[in-house]
């Protein structure tokens, strides 16, 4: 009989990492990345200066931006601050630090006003920096924005250009309480890949019994996500029939 081969014996992280270690061209492309890395940090720290600057003025004592998205800071004399320094050129990643430094519901009409403007300015991307600055822009819009905001949200919605960067609006749109006009809008959304999930989402939250045939469609779909939105929404519509 002949002998069984014995598996290789699995390699551990640690050990793993013990190898990479003794390799020098792995060291050396480290080394570079983080040489990389450290001088992105310092240009970004450079570039955020100004706004910095204006924030220290009214007060607010911050390293950087994010500090406010971190520290989840409110203070109302934040927002015209952050409302001006998001139209100015700033890298992407200090931009997107500014769109959810105002992703805040009391920033206010203004402060709607631009993110929208610069929403519909910064194409989609698959430039990571670019598509985060534009999401951060789509979720703020989708907090800040108010009932009386319904129809330029929906605008916003219905053009298939902004790509995944609509999904929190999509997702939010029940708050903004417009019911009929509503479920109207986001049974048209299930049309638009990039945003079922949500749009199935959001349908459940308004136990839309008048979009359960629209649901019905997707509760078997290949795709694991549109699957659960699509059966989680069900399961909330039917609740609904039960206490009816």
């Amino acid at each position: 009989m002949s002998k069984k081969k014995e598996l290789p014996k699995p390699v551990t992280a640690s050990e793993l990492t013990s190898q990479l270690d003794q390799d020098p061209n792995f060291v050396q492309r480290r080394k570079e990345k983080e040489r990389h890395f450290e001088a992105v940090q310092i240009a970004l720290q450079v570039a955020e200066e100004p706004i910095v600057n204006a924030l220290r003025s009214v007060g607010i004592r911050v390293g950087s931006v994010w500090d406010l998205v971190n520290q989840r800071y409110t203070e109302p004399r934040v927002i015209p601050i952050l409302v001006e320094q998001l139209r100015l050129p700033y890298p992407y990643r200090i931009r997107e630090g500014i769109a959810r430094g105002l992703t805040v519901q009391n920033a206010g009409k203004k402060a709607l006003r631009v993110l929208v403007d610069e929403f519909k300015k910064v194409p989609d991307s698959e430039d990571a920096p670019q598509h985060g600055f534009k999401w951060a822009l789509g979720n703020a819009i989708s907090v800040v924005a108010d009932r009386s905001s319904f129809d330029e949200v929906v605008s916003l919605l219905r053009d298939r250009s902004h790509g995944t960067t609509r999904d929190m609006m999509v997702l939010r749109l029940p708050r903004l309480d417009h019911r009929l006009e509503a479920i109207a809008v986001l049974t048209e959304l299930l049309s638009d890949e990039d945003v079922i999930p949500q749009a199935l989402a959001a349908l459940g939250t308004l136990e839309a019994v008048q979009a359960r045939a629209s649901i019905e469609v997707f509760k078997n779909s290949k795709n694991a996500v549109i699957r659960k939105a699509a059966r989680d929404a069900l399961r909330k519509i039917a609740l609904v029939g039960h206490a009816v």
